[in-house]
């Protein structure tokens, strides 16, 4: 399991950066290919880091609940571990995020990434049949 989240780290990280500033237009000020740099730049360690480790906990965490759903169950744990990155990067590197409330710029960034995350990360489980 470890090794297909991975393998999902590494094809988010080559999708995320290209779909971020299509979404969240003009978020840097910068043209379409500079902001894919920044994102690219930015997504590397969260993805690998946070992404990963969240990714296993989400997994692990829909395994134990008695929901029928665990696929559902796992992607309401990506979105929140998503969501929930605002946290840790608001309080370790920037408070100031928090003046626009929790549904804020990197919550948008988090909880889309997480998306990505979960959905490469089903259809490597699906093609290689260990989910």
């Amino acid at each position: 399991m470890l090794f297909q989240k991975i393998q999902a780290a590494l094809f988010s990280l080559f999708i995320i950066p290209f779909v971020l500033p299509l979404v969240l237009l003009d978020a840097f000020e910068l043209p379409y290919w500079q902001s894919v740099l920044v994102y690219a730049l930015f997504a590397l360690p969260v993805v690998f880091l946070y992404g990963t480790t969240m990714s296993l906990l989400s997994e692990y965490l829909s395994e134990k609940t008695p929901f029928r759903s665990k696929r559902m169950t796992s992607l309401m744990f990506h979105l929140i571990a998503g969501w929930l990155f605002v946290l840790p990067y608001g309080l370790l590197f920037d408070l100031s995020i928090f003046e626009t409330g929790v549904f804020n710029f990197a919550s948008l960034l988090g909880v889309l990434s997480a998306a990505v995350f979960f959905i490469i990360d089903q259809l490597l489980g699906h093609y290689f049949k260990t989910s």
